[in-house]
């Protein structure tokens, strides 16, 4: 006890700093109790915005939910992806757009007026119609030379925009079952930098935009239309503010000195 009471005192000194108490030893149990509250304190500040679905009860069903009923329309700038199959591959590989040397389709660009070229049917203009739109004329078209041909169609252009605290990146949209979870995970998820309650959906409608905040911490996100992305979307994830950021910093720092203290005084007084 003696010990104990004689090293506080030195460090004390060390650093002049004078108590209008006398220093009273503290257990080594207060002070692991101090640090096991010191770094459930940061453990909370660290999770609290990073926990998806956190207010969820357990064991919940939701129903009614949202579905991906919006059928983006084909327009100028587009670069469409088309196959073609039938019973006579050997015919069909003419109108399938060429691929480069990597494998990847080159596609069908829709040109300024909203046509393309396709072979054998010349011209046509595809602007304004939906993917199911262009797929059925193509089959309807192509059946006097093909037998039982099938159509494929796709966007090889369309994507959707990751910003703010994740890894930012441009994301391929070549239809439109891609959720803003699906988009999160695949740019390395929210980290403890950033805001699961304040993710921003910017969406694209001609002449204007519309700016709406999801919150992933409950089922509101599986309720809302902007929970399935849409082509040209762009989704910022808000940082966490520096100071709470700095604030969880410091209680590492504090609680990593403190364990050291604790070991040096523990080699001294034995």
């Amino acid at each position: 006890m003696h010990k104990k009471r004689k090293f506080h005192q030195l460090i004390l000194h060390s650093f002049r700093l004078k108590l209008p108490f006398p220093l009273q030893p503290v257990s080594t149990g207060a002070i692991i109790w101090l640090l096991f509250a010191a770094f459930s304190i940061s453990s909370c500040t660290s999770t609290k915005n990073t926990t998806y679905f956190q207010n969820i009860p357990k064991d919940t069903t939701l129903t009614n939910l949202v579905s991906p009923n919006f059928e983006p329309k084909i327009r100028a700038g587009d670069l469409l992806g088309i196959t073609v199959s039938s019973l006579s591959p050997e015919n069909t590989a003419i109108y399938n757009a060429p691929q480069n040397a990597e494998g990847t389709l080159l596609g069908y660009e829709v040109d300024s007026t909203g046509n393309i070229e396709f072979i054998k049917l010349g011209t046509l203009h595809v602007a304004g119609m939906t993917r199911k739109e262009l797929k059925e004329k193509l089959q309807k078209d192509l059946t006097p030379y093909l037998a039982q041909c099938v159509v494929a169609v796709g966007f090889l252009n369309r994507h959707v925009t990751m910003m703010g605290a994740v890894s930012p990146q441009v994301l391929p949209l070549p239809n439109n079952k891609m959720t803003i979870l699906d988009a999160l995970a695949a740019t390395g998820d929210i980290g403890e930098k950033g805001k699961t309650d304040n993710v921003l959906v910017i969406r694209d409608k001609g002449n204007s935009r519309e700016f709406k905040r999801l919150n992933l911490t409950d089922e509101s996100v599986f309720y809302s239309p902007y929970f399935y992305l849409q082509p040209d979307d762009i989704v910022y994830v808000q940082p966490v503010k520096k100071k709470a950021e700095n604030t969880t910093r410091i209680i590492g720092y504090v609680t990593s000195g403190l364990s050291l203290l604790i070991f040096i005084i523990d080699r001294i007084i034995k």
